[in-house]
């Protein structure tokens, strides 16, 4: 015959069984990982800025972006008679100035092994911008060119 104490025992025993077993299973299908809020991105919007681009001399285009981000301009393609695709040439994102684009150059080419890069990124607020292209020298025949411009258009909802 079992005593008291063992009844007892076997009794807590699969009580705090059953607990255990209630509470891993209450647990199941649930994540415990939780995650922050994410700041959203605007839109992004692609616009194509060709052209030819005469030796010695530059061409800029305007943009308005509606809310800021960055806007990024990449030399997508440059050729003509005697232009290496290679050919590097400078691209710079800046403001309107007069009749003109005021902007810090780059050197950039859209191929080849010079070690410049292909593109140039600037942060900016909502506003108007604009993006040139110029012959910093390297040009012994007017290039035709294409840049592609993203920058932001509206806040992400």
């Amino acid at each position: 015959m079992k005593t008291w104490c063992e009844k007892f025992a076997k009794k807590r025993a699969l009580a705090v069984s059953l607990a255990f077993v209630a509470a891993w299973c209450a647990s199941c299908g649930k994540s415990t990982s939780t995650t922050s809020p994410t700041t959203p991105t605007p839109d992004t919007l692609t616009e194509t800025f060709a052209g030819t681009l005469p030796v010695g001399g530059s061409a800029f285009y305007s943009i308005s972006i509606a809310t800021a981000g960055t806007i990024t301009a990449t030399l997508a393609d440059i050729s003509g008679n005697n232009v290496p695709s290679s050919v590097v040439v400078n691209l710079g994102i800046g403001t309107l100035s007069q009749f003109t684009c005021s902007a810090t150059p780059t050197a950039v080419q859209s191929s080849g092994t010079a070690g410049v890069l292909t593109q140039v990124s600037a942060s900016e607020q909502a506003g108007v911008y604009c993006v040139i292209i110029s012959d910093l020298g390297n040009l012994f025949a007017p290039a035709s060119f294409t840049v592609t411009i993203d920058h932001p258009v509206k806040a992400a909802s």
